[in-house]
């Protein structure tokens, strides 16, 4: 890769401004806060999981020789029957825009978290020696070690969220977003104000990372491919996880130094996070190529959100029943509010129960498979039980405080946002039997790549419940079809089943290409479409695949029929497996057919001659007859206009 002079001047300018300001403005005050929580005044944590994540990209991806093309398929949460992908989701990446917008957003929130959290314990800090004062560092154990905190505890329990995150990801997804998140959710409760300026910052740094990347910015007016808008591919379920774990963790750490922030000051910290942020995003497909964005509702819960964030983290400790609560004495408050806790508790899980077999009701009634639905159901039930357990179990020490309530209920509502994943990524992919459905395919240590249309691949669970689920057998009970059209790549122990590139974007680009491969190696397929734009009709085209100075036919169309006559004789042109040709009818019977000529180049069937005409536009194919009076324009080779 080359640099520019603009990617030398630009850090240079950048850390040349900064240090300046840093030296005539406060530096001792600054250096003397940062050292305050991190050894030498860095965010050592932040530091090492930025280049964990980078790095990973850089070699693991490929991304160091084809910056602009990593591997990503063998780093998707494909299925949790495929590890690999589950543990490396979290920190691989798509694309260098995914990357730098990720790192951005993690530079701006994780030295906020990492602030707060600290590389010495509360109260027992020197920043120059980086020992903890008083003591050689070791005396609390080995989490009061300054730099255990910074380059292990911190890098592990980000780490740690992206890991979360994947797992419970609603389908296949990529990218350390869901960390992002957590972390940001972390710092909006931690330190509001400070989460709100994270999100300029994020911004800023965004700006200046795709300056670097891309110094100058060429862009010329023309029309773009058929592509689904950009937040319909956004993975809004694990960022709204990420962040509802993140809140979690900053109460747990707040409770247990007995600090509690301003209520107000996380609400609106929330509020503002999430609009900026599109925490509000809930989006829907309704079907081909339709896509729902839930403005209204996604906005609406996110104030909802908010309220319960801002309460079960800074909320009072007054009782939920109030003034019932304190008209009573000890001894009869507590017997009185056990009671009512307690059949609250035996109200919320008969709720559950209830509903968990209208639920299987349902199922058979509308003759779904009873089994998966059982499964699902019970493990729901389950887990919307696990806050009303100690209700159940224990008396409890006091009357039930509004706080307990709100983060009884995130903890439910992150449970809800978490499991729908998991019966979705329970599936396997069965045999898409892609021989049969193309002209031909490309392996790649066990990858195959081929072009297809409306080629279907079977899922469903691999655990046969006892329900008679074969993935062999199309029994309806629990397994389901999946189609898709496009450069495929398909790769049954990885359970992956996916386009590469869309039909449609293939069309408008001419070629695409697939990047396969895995940790320390990458190999490219690289596929062409050619063809011809028949007049008055569709395309006749063909999908050659490329790989290692191999080329395999992978899709030819079917023939189409040019609208026009010429001399009562019809045109069509048919792809084979080498060449275009074309077939020429008369009253319902053949003519005969020859390969389309090379360009400037003629062909004769019976009374036509054929001519492949190379002009300023294009290419265009003429049909003409015997006597020369007649000619007429068959068809314009595909990306090509002709006037």
């Amino acid at each position: 890769m080359v640099v520019s002079p603009g990617q030398i001047a630009l850090p240079l300018s950048v850390v040349a401004v900064l240090a300046l300001v840093w030296y005539l403005e406060g530096r001792g005050r600054w250096r003397a806060r940062l050292e305050e929580r991190f050894v030498y005044g860095v965010p050592w944590g932040t530091v090492v999981t930025v280049a964990i994540v980078v790095a990973f990209y850089l070699f693991a991806q490929g991304g160091l020789r084809n910056w602009s093309e990593p591997v990503v398929f063998p780093f998707v949460t494909w299925s949790y029957f495929y590890p690999t992908g589950q543990l490396t989701a979290g920190i691989a990446h798509g694309s260098p825009d995914h990357l730098l917008s990720n790192m951005a957003a993690t530079l701006a929130f994780a030295p906020i978290a990492e602030y707060v959290w600290g590389h010495y314990p509360p109260g027992r800090r020197d920043g120059r020696t980086g020992r903890t004062a008083g003591s050689a560092g070791d005396s609390r154990g080995l989490l009061a070690r300054p730099w255990v905190r910074a380059v292990v505890i911190v890098p592990a329990a980000m780490l740690a969220t992206a890991l979360l995150t994947a797992v419970f990801a609603l389908g296949p997804g990529i990218g350390f977003s869901g960390a992002v998140y957590a972390i940001a959710g972390f710092a909006v409760v931690v330190a509001p104000l400070w989460a709100v300026l994270g999100v300029l910052v994020a911004t800023t740094v965004n700006v200046v990372l795709e300056a670097l990347r891309q110094p100058v910015l060429y862009a010329t007016v023309e029309a773009g491919p058929p592509m689904p808008p950009n937040w319909a591919g956004v993975g809004f379920q694990a960022h709204l996880l990420g962040f509802l774990v993140g809140v979690v963790l900053a109460i747990g750490l707040l409770r247990y130094r007995d600090q509690r922030p301003s209520t107000e000051r996380v609400f609106f910290a929330t509020i503002l996070f999430g609009a900026a942020q599109s925490l509000w995003l809930l989006v829907g497909v309704l079907g081909d190529d339709v896509y729902a964005r839930y403005q209204a509702a996604g906005v609406g819960l996110m104030f909802v959100l908010a309220a319960l964030v801002a309460v079960a983290a800074g909320g009072s400790d007054r009782p939920v029943l109030g003034r019932l609560a304190a008209d009573v004495s000890d001894r009869t408050g507590r017997a009185a509010q056990w009671s009512i806790r307690r059949l609250a508790a035996i109200g919320w899980v008969g709720l559950l129960a209830v509903t968990a077999l209208l639920g299987v009701g349902a199922a058979v009634a509308l003759e779904e498979p009873v089994g998966p639905v059982a499964v699902v159901l019970v493990a729901v039930t389950l887990l919307l039980a696990v806050p009303a357990l100690p209700s159940l179990c224990r008396r409890p020490s006091g009357p039930l405080e509004r706080r307990q309530v709100a983060v009884s209920l995130l903890l439910v509502v992150t449970v809800l946002v978490a499991f729908p994943s998991v019966p979705l990524n329970a599936l396997v992919v069965g045999d898409a039997g892609l021989e049969d459905e193309v002209d031909g395919t490309i392996e790649v240590d066990g990858y195959t790549v081929a072009y297809g249309e409306n080629v279907t691949v079977q899922q469903g669970p691999a655990i046969d419940p006892g329900f008679g689920l074969d993935l062999e057998e199309d029994d309806d009970l629990g397994t389901f079809e999946t189609s898709a059209s496009g450069l495929l790549v398909v790769d049954a122990d990885r359970q992956l089943f996916t386009v590469a590139v869309n039909d449609d974007l293939l069309a408008h680009d001419g070629n695409g290409s697939a990047e396969v491969g895995g940790i320390g190696w990458y190999e490219q397929v690289t596929a062409d479409r050619s063809g011809w734009d028949v007049v008055g009709n569709d395309s006749a085209y063909a999908v050659d695949l490329a790989h290692d100075g191999e080329t395999v036919r992978s899709f030819t169309s079917e023939a189409v029929s040019a609208s026009v006559r010429l001399d009562g004789h019809e045109v069509a042109i048919e792809p084979d497996a080498e060449e275009f040709r074309l077939l020429v009818d008369r009253d319902g019977s053949s003519v005969g057919e020859t390969p389309i000529p090379d360009e400037n180049e003629s062909a004769t069937v019976g009374d036509l001659e054929f001519v492949t005409e190379t002009i300023d536009d294009g290419v265009r194919l003429l049909a003409v007859t015997d006597d020369g009076e007649t000619e007429v324009t068959v068809a314009e080779r595909e990306g090509e206009q002709v006037s």
